[in-house]
């Protein structure tokens, strides 16, 4: 087994090496302490020893004229621009500067990159990034490996990627702008974490997504008009979401394969769907407030969050549920809302009961050669009834304190409105749709919901 490991172990350094040559002939090495300024011409690859370091002065405008000419940083480096003076890095397609291993802590503020590849990578780096551009960068910042950088009040525009965060990482990415990220504003994954705090984040295709467990928090940022706000997959019990404003975005927070992360303190306007749970996505939902969303909650194959002490005023639908999915819905206060719940046409026990998913789904994964440990545990028994009683209706109460178990409201759509559904592919058998419980409201307004802060 040691031997395997050793094997691992020296791949994984020949293909650093691949990627940081840092013994190259034909490298420039800078010793001692450098100092740039005025314009500087990067012509080849350069490095910065381990005992060396280097000021870049501000209103310094560096010209890479040789795109694959990287700056590595295996001492220090210090960029320190002035708003009207900033250090600018002027390079179309440069693979950028790469902090190594670097014995210093490096500084950038006031630094402007223009068309890089990847303006900034580390790897087991200490440094900080402030009030700095990374204009239609592909990459603005890559934490490859274990660093754990301040980034701070800086604006990304156009490009893919704003900030990646991979391998035991652990950045704080507080008071940052990104705009139109085609990719991803801030993605994470492989043992991250780190504080994502009072950003905005507008017009990107994703804010922030989150791949596997990240023991951390996001707290009192701005999502708006972006396709999706935040996405987490996979992340368990993790992160904590709390005190974001979401605002006319297609998709809020999608909470897809065994995420589970807890919501609590935000407030959803306008959006599409506020909050979309998908394949066993159970997010606790707590102390939020929803309005004017076309969609408050979408729940669909086995998702099954706790929906808690929010305000849900004025949206066209509050709570979707399909393909077996049951929320845990109480305390919440559901005020002036056309529609409630609605179920989708695969929200039936009775088929659960007579087909059952959960067979098909391993099926799939084993044909699709997937491994998800997690499909072990998606349930078996199922109930009929979506259960949203002991909540409050605002003008609506008196209405549904007064009306039978069996009464069809206009508030809800179930096997009231759909008693039959028959699905293809399995024959002509028909399915008893679920059924929507309401009753008994809650006598007053629940005092404890919407957000506490």
């Amino acid at each position: 087994m040691w031997i395997i490991n050793r094997l691992i172990k020296t791949l994984l350094v020949c293909c650093l090496l691949s990627v940081f040559p840092l013994n190259s002939q034909a490298d420039v090495r800078l010793k001692g302490e450098v100092v740039w300024e005025g314009d500087v011409v990067l012509k080849e690859a350069t490095i910065v020893e381990a005992d060396a370091s280097l000021t870049i002065k501000a209103g310094t405008r560096v010209q890479v004229l040789n795109p694959q000419a990287k700056l590595t940083i295996g001492g220090g480096l210090q960029a320190l621009g002035t708003a009207d003076r900033p250090v600018r890095f002027e390079a179309p397609g440069w693979v950028g500067i790469h902090l190594v291993e670097p014995r210093g802590e490096s500084r950038f503020s006031h630094v402007h990159f223009e068309n890089a590849e990847t303006a900034i990578s580390a790897i087991a780096a200490r440094f900080s990034v402030k009030d700095s551009r990374f204009d239609n960068c592909k990459h603005g910042i890559n934490l490859l490996r274990e660093s754990g950088p301040l980034i701070a009040g800086n604006h990304f525009s156009g490009g893919e990627i704003g900030i990646d965060i991979e391998m035991r990482s652990y950045p704080k990415v507080t008071g940052n702008r990104f705009e139109q990220l085609s990719k991803v504003a801030i993605y994470a994954s492989h043992n991250s974490k780190g504080l994502i705090e009072q950003n905005k984040i507008s017009g990107c295709q994703v804010g922030v997504q989150i791949t596997q467990p990240y023991p951390d928090r996001v707290l009192r940022n701005h999502f708006v008009d972006n396709k999706v706000g935040i996405f987490c997959n996979q992340t368990k019990n993790t992160p904590q979401i709390d005190g974001n404003v979401f605002e006319n975005n297609e998709k809020g927070v999608v909470n897809f394969s065994f995420a589970y992360p807890t919501l609590t303190n935000n407030r959803f306007v306008g959006n599409d769907k506020a909050v979309h749970n998908d394949q066993y996505g159970s997010a606790l939902i707590e102390f939020n407030a929803f309005s004017k969303n076309e969609t408050a909650i979408y729940n669909n194959r086995k998702s099954n969050p706790k929906i808690r002490h929010n305000n849900f005023e004025q949206n066209k639908l509050v709570l979707f549920c399909d393909y077996s999915s049951y929320p845990l819905v109480r305390q919440n206060n559901f005020l002036s809302n056309p529609e409630v719940v609605r179920l989708g046409i695969y929200q039936s026990a009775d088929w659960e009961k007579r087909s059952g998913s959960k067979r098909l789904m391993m099926a799939e994964s084993q044909a699709r050669k997937t491994r998800n440990t997690m499909l072990t545990q998606a349930p078996t028994e199922f109930v009929d009834k979506v259960d949203v009683a002991e909540n409050f209706w605002g003008d609506q109460n008196q209405r549904i304190a007064a009306a039978r178990d069996d009464a069809n409201l206009d508030l809800f759509w179930d096997r009231h409105d759909q008693p039959k559904v028959v699905y293809e592919g399995f024959g002509p058998d028909e399915y008893v749709l679920d059924l929507v419980v309401f009753r008994p409201p809650l006598p007053t307004a629940v005092e404890k919901a919407g957000p506490q802060k």
